[in-house]
């Protein structure tokens, strides 16, 4: 048995909270766009005086930004983590537990202070199981930043380091070519909260 979006009346997909997505039509993001939002997680980590050993992109989503700051913020070295939350690329698709699918051990460890980056916090479950799997590499929590482009508005998990807040589904600048955007709003969003 699902449960009702507050917000019209849709089904909430599995792993979903209530009135996670307005359903009011997706946002666009465009590159410019995408382009400051980075430029903003650059500066907090640099306001933070955060200088991480290595930048940790969740791929995929988290590919684009990570190398952005991977040069912005003049890391050395950037790994790459899959962690497998959603059953498909459509919108509003169904979540399930987060699989975390590497290629093996990360080369981090014990001291290593390492910034995580994924494109979008929608409850925390895919940053909660990094941030497991970091510990279990050995890696202080102390030692671990998250960074995310966007997080939802119902999320209660909040990122270090966040320019926006979306209540509603968000096409990423390179989603914008496989997919139709006619029915996308122009990207608007309000600062953390």
């Amino acid at each position: 048995m699902s449960r009702l979006d507050q917000t019209d009346g849709a089904p909430a997909a599995p792993g979903e909270g209530s009135g996670m997505w307005t359903r009011q039509g997706p946002y666009l993001l465009d590159w410019a766009s995408f382009g400051a939002l980075l430029g903003e997680i650059a500066e907090q980590v640099r306001v933070d005086d955060f200088r991480p050993d290595a930048v940790l992109a969740v791929a995929r989503g988290g590919l684009t930004a990570a190398g952005y700051l991977c040069c912005a913020l003049d890391v050395p070295v950037m790994h790459t983590i899959r962690v497998r939350r959603t059953r498909g690329d459509e919108r509003y698709a169904a979540k399930q537990r987060p699989v975390i699918d590497t290629d093996g051990p990360l080369r981090v460890g014990p001291g290593d202070r390492v910034l995580v980056v994924d494109d979008i916090v929608g409850t925390g479950a895919t940053a909660e199981a990094v941030r497991e799997h970091l510990r279990s590499a050995g890696v202080a929590d102390d030692g671990v930043r998250l960074a995310a482009v966007v997080r939802n508005h119902q999320s209660q998990y909040l990122p270090d380091y966040c320019p926006a807040v979306i209540d509603d589904w968000i096409v990423f600048p390179w989603e914008a070519g496989w997919q139709d955007t006619a029915d996308c709003r122009p990207f608007a969003a309000q600062g953390p909260s």
